[in-house]
């Protein structure tokens, strides 16, 4: 697992005491900067600090991670815990990745050069695999040989979950087409699998990921990193990620 960004942002950030030895920062500290800093400073003052964007319309901000040059997270302006919570399936519910995806352009605007979608993903972590008890999804930048294992799903039947075997370890990815993030939302996407999926939301992982196609054709691969305690697996797709921005 590797919720290490978060963590280290946590260590950061002015304020927050850590007895030595801890082994767990406060899991409220991203809720709180959401709710007592962010989105009062934008409205009372118009100034998102110190995230870098607040959505009061749409109900989101953007903050950017002490962790590498380039990654961002972002969160709802309403408390929810993260990906098992219930409102995320609401028929009704934002879609959180369409609203990230949108937001990608500061992870090559930190790097100061530009991008195929294909280099950068979304991602958020299970229950088991995060610090913090609000939802945050990451965009970052995708670890090189993992683009590169996707690239054999190019022609996956569209919207089936296909196994993905990365690592010794056996996944699940969906191929989707380029308006999937306006016609679905990858939480529900997640759910729809079985009514035990849509129960068991806190034990998966996803990764969204930019997809050039055989046909040329732009679109996504959606990963689902489930947990899997017997190989110690938390479930945390961040590891397929690169906060190093190593391209």
């Amino acid at each position: 697992m590797r919720p290490t960004a978060v963590f280290s942002l946590l260590l950061a950030l002015p304020g927050m005491l850590i007895a030595a030895g801890a082994h767990a920062a406060n899991p409220h500290k991203l809720w709180e900067i959401v709710s007592q800093e962010c989105v009062p400073h934008m409205q009372d003052k118009g100034d998102p600090k110190p995230c870098a964007t607040v959505d009061l319309e749409r109900g989101f901000v953007v903050l950017k991670d002490l962790v590498g040059p380039a990654q961002y997270l972002l969160m709802p302006t309403r408390r929810l815990a993260g990906i098992e919570s219930p409102e995320l399936l609401a028929p009704d519910a934002p879609n959180y990745w369409g609203y990230a995806w949108q937001q990608r352009f500061r992870v090559a605007q930190a790097l100061g050069r530009p991008l195929r979608d294909e280099q950068l993903g979304l991602e958020v972590n299970s229950a088991a695999g995060r610090s913090q008890l609000h939802l945050h999804i990451h965009i970052d930048c995708m670890r090189r040989d993992v683009a590169a294992s996707l690239v054999a799903h190019r022609e996956d039947p569209l919207r089936q979950w296909m196994p993905w075997n990365f690592e010794g370890n056996r996944y699940w990815v969906m191929r989707l087409p380029a308006d999937a993030l306006h016609t679905g939302d990858p939480f529900k996407l997640a759910a729809a699998r079985s009514a035990f999926a849509a129960s068991a939301m806190g034990t998966q992982s996803l990764l969204l990921t930019g997809a050039r196609f055989v046909d040329g054709g732009a679109g996504f691969f959606l990963v689902n990193m489930p947990v899997n305690f017997d190989l110690g697996e938390r479930g945390s797709a961040e590891v397929l990620m690169d906060h190093d921005c190593r391209w």
